[in-house]
């Protein structure tokens, strides 16, 4: 008997929570083994040991699925440039960005979540799910910009949060450019086309810096 087939509904709390973290775990291994094409409902669901049904039972659809793995790693992210950032003196644009680059460049799976969350991940979900998700970045948001303010002291909060949020829009775009199918790593490969080539370290930290110069 598969694991699947001896499946028994979860009712007490505890029981759904392990059931839902059963199956973040497979959505995560999946992603990023095959990127969000190979995260497919059916694939967790047999990852996991469930039935594609029984997902139903925890999750809206596999979108969902990956918001709630986004959540936890935006929350990892921002918990990581908070603690990277309370060590960089004050005013040290440099190590500020240094510091930034270094935790998302650290968190490939939160950086490839960001790239698809307006394009994929709030597809195919409620607006109260949207809205969860938006209210938990808020939330984040608001602790890495007083994480900023306080560390460049000149700089408003409105302008701390804009570029924080500029940071991320810059993630956001760089990201699938830097990690092309094979077929684009191989024309990237050629010499003529060496110009367009994506190094998120270099670029998102020259970037970073310069963001940050223009607040203070």
């Amino acid at each position: 008997m598969t694991a699947a087939q001896s499946f028994q509904r979860a009712r007490k709390p505890q029981e759904i929570s392990q059931r839902r973290e059963q199956l973040l775990a497979a959505a995560a291994e999946l992603f990023d083994e095959q990127g969000p094409q190979g995260a497919g409902l059916n694939a967790i669901a047999a990852k996991a040991g469930f039935t594609k049904s029984n997902v139903y039972r925890y999750f809206e659809s596999r979108e969902q699925v990956l918001l709630e793995l986004f959540h936890d790693e935006f929350t990892d992210l921002i918990d990581a440039a908070i603690e990277a950032m309370q060590s960089v003196p004050l005013g040290d644009i440099e190590a500020l960005a240094d510091a930034i680059t270094h935790c998302f460049l650290a968190r490939p799976r939160c950086c490839a979540l960001i790239s698809i969350l307006a394009s994929t991940l709030e597809q195919n979900v409620s607006e109260a799910t949207i809205a969860e998700t938006k209210t938990h970045m808020g939330t984040q948001n608001a602790r890495i910009v007083a994480a900023l303010s306080a560390r460049l002291p000149t700089a408003s909060p409105a302008d701390c949060a804009w570029a924080i949020a500029m940071i991320g829009s810059l993630v956001a775009g760089m990201w699938p450019g830097a990690h092309p199918p094979p077929a684009g790593v191989a024309v990237l490969a050629r010499p003529e086309f060496a110009h367009m080539r994506i190094d998120v370290g270099r670029d998102l930290r020259r970037a970073a810096a310069a963001l940050l110069t223009s607040i203070v």
